[in-house]
């Protein structure tokens, strides 16, 4: 009788913990230091000014090329799993919806189709009106100003494939890091998810916690049956791997001779276990693999006050916040703040600033 091969004895964890999950998951660590230092995760969301050449390929894929309807790009991907946050200026609604019908004529679909993916994917982007300004007519474009003062404002890079930008000293994402971001989305969910389960800390909704127990329940009923000496074992190694990063690594550099072992036991159980914990390494390889073709395609990271840390949050958020929300979001974007009452400052400063309101419950909102 044939053998079944070994990726068939199991459920996938890549197909447990979509990339879909990964803004579920993001809050529980996000919100504890304590947890993020224990698992060393780098929770990755790139922030940009998205231009119109961007947008208009994207559409064009979804009118033109795309074979399923419920198919995503990379690019949406990306942006539904948090990885990928795109703030465009409000000119570019404009500058799109221009352009629908020649997007519709050219990938033979309707307007009426047009208009409609439009829509859906302008819902997926946050938009921001720069600070009104001279026109400067000497520019190489003028049309490419509204992305280059959102850049300045924001001190975000651009993502464009347009040389123009470029040339006109913004800073600019050129490579197309859309299908590297959803990578690294797919590999750190698997990561969070299966840590998540692993500890029974926290739960990711109800769904995918039901989802995560119809899954394991053969593979833990099959682990009591084990002798005690071997359930200590391999609970210790789990253990070991969530804990440790290096011991995580190892085990995908040992895994093809574990795998030429794990074939020759009859055990499906024990195959079963070693190749979640094969998943489980090929994520974190493909994480870091990712993580690092994100990092080359970035331009240095600009300095921002605490006026520009406070109007991306607002921007991203999209929904009034507290000061002390507000604050919170600025620390874990990496602002540093100074002074014995931060809080107070910010207060201060963003009053100050004329660009935001609140109400009479304190919460704040970016005026637009």
């Amino acid at each position: 009788m044939a053998t079944q091969p070994l990726q068939s004895e199991v459920f996938r964890l890549d197909a447990l913990f979509r990339s879909d999950t990964l803004p579920s998951l993001r809050p529980f660590f996000e919100s504890s230091p304590e947890l993020k230092s224990l698992v060393e995760l780098h929770l990755l969301q790139i922030r940009a000014v998205v231009d119109a050449d961007v947008v208009h390929r994207e559409l064009r894929w979804r009118l033109g090329s795309r074979q399923k309807p419920d198919a995503r790009s990379g690019l949406e991907e990306a942006i539904d799993a948090g990885v990928l946050a795109l703030i465009a200026p409000n000119f570019l609604k404009v500058e799109i919806e221009k352009y629908l019908e020649v997007i519709a004529n050219d990938t033979g679909s309707t307007f009426d189709n047009a208009q409609r993916e439009w829509e859906l994917f302008q819902a997926k982007l946050c938009f921001y009106q720069p600070l009104p300004r001279v026109a400067d007519v000497s520019v190489v474009d003028p049309k490419d100003l509204p992305y280059k003062h959102a850049s300045d404002e924001l001190a975000l890079p651009v993502y464009t494939r347009d040389p123009h930008l470029k040339k006109m000293g913004a800073p600019v994402m050129w490579v197309c890091i859309d299908t590297v971001c959803r990578d690294h989305a797919r590999a750190t969910s698997v990561k969070l998810g299966f840590m998540v389960g692993s500890t029974y800390t926290v739960t990711v909704g109800a769904e995918a916690f039901k989802a995560a127990i119809r899954g394991i329940k053969s593979l833990f009923e099959g682990f009591r049956g084990l002798p005690s000496w071997l359930q200590f074992a391999i609970g210790a190694s789990m253990a070991a791997a969530l804990i440790h990063p290096k011991s995580r690594a190892k085990l995908l550099e040992g895994w093809n001779s574990v795998r030429d072992a794990a074939t020759k036991f009859k055990g499906p159980l024990f195959k079963g276990f070693l190749v979640l914990m094969c998943q489980l390494a090929e994520a974190e390889s493909a994480a870091k693999n990712a993580h690092r073709q994100i990092q080359r395609a970035l331009p240095p990271a600009q300095k921002a006050t605490a006026i520009v840390y406070a109007t991306r949050v607002c921007v991203l958020s999209q929904t009034p916040l507290t000061i002390q929300e507000i604050a919170r979001r600025m620390r874990n974007e990496g602002y540093v703040p100074r002074g014995q009452k931060p809080e107070a400052y910010l207060r201060r400063v963003m009053r100050q600033s004329g660009q935001f309101t609140s109400d009479s419950s304190g919460m704040w909102t970016l005026q637009n």
